[in-house]
Parts: C-alpha cells; structure tokens; sequence
C-alpha cells in the first residue's frame, strides 16, 4: 500500500463518520447529500484503484494527475468554508433569539386588544421617535409597540416617558431590523388579540390615510392577507431619488427570478399584516435582506396578497439614513445563499 493510498483510506473513514453524525443529527439537506456521497465514493475508488488516476489525468488534460486532486481539494475546501459561514449564521440567529426572549420576559406583557397595533422599530431616533408616538395617540390609536433595538442615543429615556401609553421591548443588544420586526411579531403571537398588523417607521414617512384605506380593503376582501405598499402603482405619490428608483425598478426584476412573485415594487416597509397569518412569517434573515425574505415567504406558502399605492415624502432626515445603493449587491449574494446554503 503507497502512502497515497493509505491517505486516500484515513479520508475516506474521515469523511464516512461526518456523514453519520451529520445524519444522526438530521441536519443533512440535499446539497449535503450529494456533495458527502460523491467525495465518500470517490475516495472509495481512488483506495482501491489508484490506476484510475491516469484516466482523470487524461479527462482533464493537466499536467499531473495529482493536480486533480489538488483541484478537487480545493473545491471540497469551499464547501467546508460554505459549511462554516453557515454555522455562523446559525449562531447569530441563536444569539437574536436569546436577545428576543429576554426583551419580551422583560416586558410589562399584557394582550393587546382592538383593531389593530402598530409595530415600529426603533434605534436612534431620539428627533423623530416623540413625533411619530404623539401622531398616533393623537388620530386615536391605542396599540403602539415600539422595539427599541439598543439604541446609543437618547431613545429609549424618551420611550420610556410614554410608559403608560405603548408597549416598549428594549433589546440587550443591536440585532437590527429585521429582528426587531420579528421580535414584534413574536410578542404579537403571544399577546396580541388584533386583527392587524401595521409595520410603521420610526420617522413618520408613512401616511396614515394609506393605512386607512389599506383597512377598509382587508375589511371588504377576507381572502387577502397581507397588504403591500408600492410607490410606483397608481396614482402614488413619492419623491424617491431616480438613482434609487432605478435599483428599485431592476429589484422587481431579481425578485420575481429568485422568488417567483411580481410586485411593482419591492422593498416594502409599510405593510397589514392579518394578525392570524403571522404564524407563516419567521423572519430570519440578517440586515435589510428580510424585506425580499418576507416576499419570498409570501410566494413560497401561496398568501394572498394586494399591492395598494402609498404617499412616501421622504425629509432630508429619512434620506440620510438611506443605505447605499451598493447594499442591493450585498442582499442578491445573502438571499441566493440562503435559498441553496441554508
């Protein structure tokens, strides 16, 4: 036996019981599958004919026929960095939902009741937050729950001051949006006896007349469940930058590619949410990626859906705070990760 073969051997042992604690742990997927049984039976058959190496050596047309191996190594060592980043990404989500628990138990929890509630997350919004809270008290609505996501300003002194007027969730610890809209949803499967949900802005760039309407459309048609907004049906009204509008435009495109559901427009943050189809929305994915993750969700468990066009006037403020057109490149690589690595 060559040293070669002998390697050959010690690997395929290797990777045999990976492949059975992966199983014993049920964490195999199809990908998983595939890539595990073809290196297990490829080692197999390098053990015991080595000889076939030459045949490989002629197939590829390299110089040596170790250089195939250096180029199947390679490729098998990617996998395991793909194998990694998702063990990574599996540990943020643990550590969000540790985050999650804490902030409800923390809670002055109680069931909500009425129509409706407005869900607003909110990290460093100390010029606007105060704003926004009285502009609901004042047109009469009484659920206001407000993720405050470990702001570093002075947010959550000034959230507190509205301590007996909205429920206030702090988080130990920034996990961004998408965790503090899940971990609104999360305290309104529990304790939420509403009928809708309203994904609200910090900044009051959301017209409440297009909630109004959004109301009355659920109201009249019980088989939609969820209500999008679209700055760009209708006689909508907004004064989004043209740079913005066109990765806005292409996004429509990529989002009916890797999701297969046509909006007219696809970012959505001012969204009714039926409160007894939340239990089909987990949001998991990191950054600004949950807006195409909560279009994919639609898609992939048939909700019904109605885009309605919205007034957005966004203020110098709300601009600012914009992230920059380049992270669309950023949210293409994460939803295509978590469509074929997750």
């Amino acid at each position: 036996m060559t040293l070669l073969e002998f390697f050959f051997i010690i690997s395929w042992i290797i990777i045999l019981i990976i492949a059975f604690d992966v199983a014993r742990k049920q964490k195999f997927n199809a990908l998983h599958f595939v890539v595990f049984i073809w290196v297990w039976w490829g080692l197999l058959v390098f053990s015991l004919f080595p000889n076939i190496l030459d045949i490989l050596w002629n197939t590829f047309w390299v110089a040596r026929w170790a250089d195939v191996l250096v180029y199947w190594a390679i490729i098998f060592l990617l996998y395991f960095v793909l194998l990694l980043l998702t063990k990574y990404e599996d540990n943020k989500v643990s550590i969000t939902e540790l985050v999650r628990e804490i902030a409800i138990e923390n809670s002055f929890k109680k069931i909500i009741k009425w129509d409706e509630v407005f869900l607003i997350p909110c990290y460093n919004e100390s010029g606007v937050i105060v704003n926004t809270i009285n502009n609901l008290i004042d047109n009469w609505y009484e659920n206001i729950l407000v993720i405050n996501d470990w702001s570093k300003d002075n947010s959550r002194n000034l959230l507190s001051d509205f301590w007996d007027k909205i429920i206030l969730l702090n988080h130990l610890k920034n996990r961004w949006q998408w965790a503090a809209l899940e971990t609104g949803f999360e305290y309104i499967r529990r304790y939420g006896d509403i009928k809708y949900v309203i994904t609200f802005d910090a900044d009051w760039q959301h017209d409440l007349w297009d909630y109004k309407n959004m109301k009355k459309i659920l109201e009249k048609q019980n088989d939609i469940w969820i209500i999008l907004w679209s700055r760009f049906l209708g006689d909508a009204k907004t004064n989004i930058p043209l740079k913005r509008k066109i990765v806005l435009k292409l996004w429509i495109l990529f989002t009916f590619f890797i999701s297969s559901i046509h909006l007219s427009d696809t970012h959505n943050w001012y969204r009714v949410i039926r409160k007894n189809i939340l239990k089909d929305i987990k949001i998991t994915q990191d950054g600004m990626t949950h807006a195409s993750e909560i279009l994919d969700i639609i898609s992939q468990n048939k909700i019904k859906f109605k885009e309605v066009p919205v007034n957005i006037i966004y203020t110098d403020y709300s601009l600012a705070k914009w992230q920059s057109s380049w992270n669309a490149i950023n949210i293409v690589i994460r939803m295509i990760w978590s469509k074929f690595f997750r």
